[in-house]
């Protein structure tokens, strides 16, 4: 079923016209090696599931025969802990990870033009909530208590960005009384940084969108582009990104394929993306080498991808027109 996110314009792919679809796919393996799958050394945790670290979801087929059928032909099916997942046709030894929806990978970012000594400058007057929620944005909210210790009641936060994006209006530094948000331009803002899930991702996946670029009031300044054959492949500078998260209200995918997180985090992510070893950087050079390379194992690749952004976590179709 999918998730959270869709709407009445999403789409899925019935279990009939999947496998319909995919003899397409079969043939294109068959004319070149099959993916062999030994059952791995390989624990949950290490795709980012268990330990505490769940942002990252596997494409669980463990009750699904057909899939199981399909996906195990293609010699795409690994066993961990039991369940059996679908594998990543670009690093057969390991399932396949997703970014979990954005309501379950969530910050608490401080809203724009926060100064570097904002919790001794905030005197938690709630203007800047005021403000903010005067202009209908709602995009900021004052924490309660149990929500990150008794010194930060009271103080704001912008965490809901999948449905309250900033929209860097600047209200809330021109009302702070103190200048824990400073009144600084809007292109100075460094509330976090965009990070793209390349496998969740449309446009990553042989598909046309620019949803997240259009939405950004800086467009390709922040955003940047490779066209080719496979898709409008779509990644983030994270030198000019603000952090304001209207791209991730406008994603068209389910619980969002893009996510905005502190620059600490952002740069932990990167360094070992999804826990492969391999750096963000490296990864996204990896599916365009595989594409230029070897064309069988990018198709593979996209109709994985494909399926699992379909019939699991769902799009809402009008997002994606350009």
């Amino acid at each position: 079923m999918a998730s959270e996110g869709g709407g009445g314009g999403r789409r899925g792919v019935s279990r009939r016209e999947f496998l319909a679809a995919g003899l397409a796919v079969g043939a294109a393996a068959a004319a070149a090696p099959l993916l062999r799958l030994a059952v791995p050394a390989f624990s949950a945790g290490s795709g980012g599931e268990g330990d505490g670290l769940l942002y990252y979801e596997f494409f669980d087929i463990t009750n699904d025969k057909d899939r199981l059928q399909y996906y195990g032909a293609l010699g795409l099916v690994v066993e961990v802990d039991g369940r059996k997942l679908v594998a990543n046709p670009l690093l057969p030894d390991r399932p396949i990870a997703y970014t979990v929806p954005a309501d379950r990978d969530r910050f608490q970012l401080l809203p724009p033009g926060a100064t570097e000594d904002f919790y001794a400058r905030c005197i938690r007057c709630g203007l800047c909530y005021s403000a903010c929620n005067m202009m209908g944005y709602n995009a900021i909210r004052l924490l309660g208590l149990g929500e990150g210790g008794f010194s930060r009641v009271g103080t704001p936060v912008v965490d809901r960005q999948w449905l309250y994006p900033c929209t860097l209006c600047m209200k809330c530094t021109e009302v702070c009384p103190t200048g824990a948000l400073a009144e600084v331009p809007r292109t100075d803002v460094k509330m976090g940084v965009a990070l793209i899930d390349p496998d969740l991702c449309w446009a990553w996946n042989s598909g046309d969108c620019k949803s997240c670029a259009k939405a950004c009031p800086f467009g390709s300044e922040v955003f940047e582009f490779y066209f080719n054959e496979w898709g409008v492949h779509t990644r983030v500078r994270p030198d000019k990104c603000k952090g304001c998260g209207l791209c991730v209200v406008a994603c068209p995918i389910g619980g969002a394929a893009i996510h905005v997180l502190p620059r600490d985090e952002y740069e932990r992510r990167t360094r070992s993306y999804k826990n492969t070893g391999m750096s963000y950087e490296e990864y996204l050079r990896l599916i365009i080498e595989t594409e230029r390379k070897d064309p069988a194992k990018a198709t593979i690749r996209s109709q994985v991808n494909t399926d699992y952004i379909q019939n699991v976590r769902g799009y809402v179709k009008e997002k994606i027109r350009t």
